[in-house]
């Protein structure tokens, strides 16, 4: 699939004219009729272009486009015209167009606005992601170069790009979630106003209450002036709430309360507050499943669960491990003000067999270990914790198989996972369903790495 693009024409004819042609050239296409059906399918579904007609039936493309730059939308938008004046075209470009197109045009010439366009689209999600790297000394979370890193930063940036909708962060512990949020802001149009984060797993329900709305004085014991809450303080910014799951559940109406009409009360006051908050949350835990049991509110889960990113678990970004490993090495050792070692063949292959539970944050914590125990020019199989130092050696043993590293073998990581892989396959005769559940990842990213080290794939 090329883009996505919407186009907002209400002449039939040359909407369904449009949605044919570009679709045949790879393009997802929705369209709408009208400027306020185009809002609500921008509000619904990221977008990298609109083709937006001036004259429609309700409101005037013009006001279209100035509201979708209103909210946020970072899409590229085309002006379509059926009346070609100088000032028309300087009121588009003015209200965030990137270019116009006068009707009626041919289709040819409209490929090569698309294309154009397109390229500037990818320019400014380039920049933008370099913006995030450069932000916090390039945190590893944003570094690697997996199918499924590439997936999550797509989802990401497109996500980031709507800023008034509530973001679902999913993923287990030590995967980054964080640092996913942090990009959600830092892409965003609110990239200028607060980041301001609440732990919801941290503080009883009483203190978190207070933390995030604030409290009048004389409120409660010790309430000796007003205060702030976090809600307030994060006023055209970003909420980011940690652990959402482990919210008590009283507190979860007024949560959603305040997503849903961005006000609030208070503690001890009768006054409606309001605020411009994105709403950013994130958890290990299974809120479906919380929501079965009671204790999570459904609606606040659906609330939520408008944009949802799930962060893949480390066992299913192979190919980042080592990049991974070398980015923690660099990082520790200008820290420390040492030179900096290279990472062993030996221990390379032990991280790659190892199933990381722990994910980023074990990995870090890895190498933060191993290069205070190195003290020569390569990390060496030794400083690695027992559990990971044995890993390949398990990894061969499950498999049935002795350690394929001989002298003379193939020793590079392509060969290796190759190997490996085949190994497992072979074991479980080759169900993939149980390899899959063997090598730690999913039976989809199983048949994409098959694919990717030429392996065969019956299916």
């Amino acid at each position: 699939m090329q883009g996505r693009i919407l186009i907002v024409e209400d002449d039939g004819t040359l909407r369904l004219t449009l949605q044919d042609f570009l679709g045949k050239q790879g393009f997802e296409v929705r369209a709408a009729d009208s400027g306020e059906a185009g809002l609500q399918l921008a509000q619904q579904h990221p977008f990298d272009l609109m083709l937006i007609d001036l004259r429609l039936p309700d409101i005037s493309g013009l006001d279209v486009i100035g509201r979708l730059v209103e909210a946020g939308e970072d899409a590229v938008m085309v002006m379509m015209t059926a009346y070609p004046e100088i000032r028309t075209a300087v009121a588009a470009i003015k209200s965030g167009a990137y270019d116009y197109i006068n009707k009626p045009f041919d289709l040819e010439d409209l490929r090569g606005l698309v294309a154009r366009a397109l390229e500037v689209r990818q320019l400014r999600r380039e920049v933008a992601w370099r913006r995030v790297q450069a932000g916090d000394h390039a945190p590893a979370e944003m570094v690697g170069t997996s199918a499924a890193f590439r997936t999550l930063l797509d989802t990401t940036e497109r996500i980031a790009a709507a800023a008034r909708v509530p973001v679902l962060i999913l993923g287990e512990s030590g995967t980054g979630k964080e640092h996913i949020a942090q990009a959600i802001h830092r892409l965003s149009p609110r990239v200028g106003g607060p980041w301001v984060t609440v732990n919801c797993s941290a503080l009883p329900e009483g203190l978190l209450e207070a933390e995030m709305f604030g409290h009048e004085k004389g409120a409660f014991t010790d309430a000796r002036q007003a205060r702030k809450g976090l809600l307030e303080l994060a006023d055209g910014g970003t909420l980011f709430l940690d652990e959402v799951g482990d919210m008590a559940l009283p507190l979860q109406p007024k949560l959603l309360r305040a997503i849903e009409t961005q006000t609030f009360r208070r503690i001890g006051s009768q006054k409606e507050s309001r605020v411009d908050v994105r709403f950013v949350a994130a958890t290990h835990r299974n809120l479906r499943a919380m929501v079965d049991q009671g204790s999570f509110r459904q609606d606040l889960y659906y609330r939520l669960n408008v944009g949802t990113i799930e962060v893949p678990p480390l066992r299913e970004r192979q190919e980042d491990i080592v990049l991974l490993a070398r980015h923690f090495l660099a990082r520790f050792a200008q820290t420390i003000g040492c030179p900096e070692p290279a990472l062993g063949d030996e221990v390379e292959r032990c991280l790659l067999a190892y199933r990381w539970p722990g994910n980023i944050r074990e990995l870090r914590n890895v190498i933060e270990r191993a290069l205070i125990l190195c003290r020569d020019p390569v990390v060496q199989r030794d400083q690695l914790p027992r559990e990971i130092a044995g890993s390949v050696a398990a990894a061969s043993a499950v498999a049935g198989r002795p350690p394929a590293w001989r002298p003379g073998a193939d020793l590079s990581l392509a060969s290796v996972e190759r190997r490996h892989i085949q190994q497992v396959l072979d074991h479980c005769r080759g169900n993939k369903t149980r390899a899959a559940e063997m090598l730690g990842i999913s039976r989809l990213t199983l048949r994409s790495r098959l694919r990717d080290i030429g392996l065969p794939d019956d299916e």
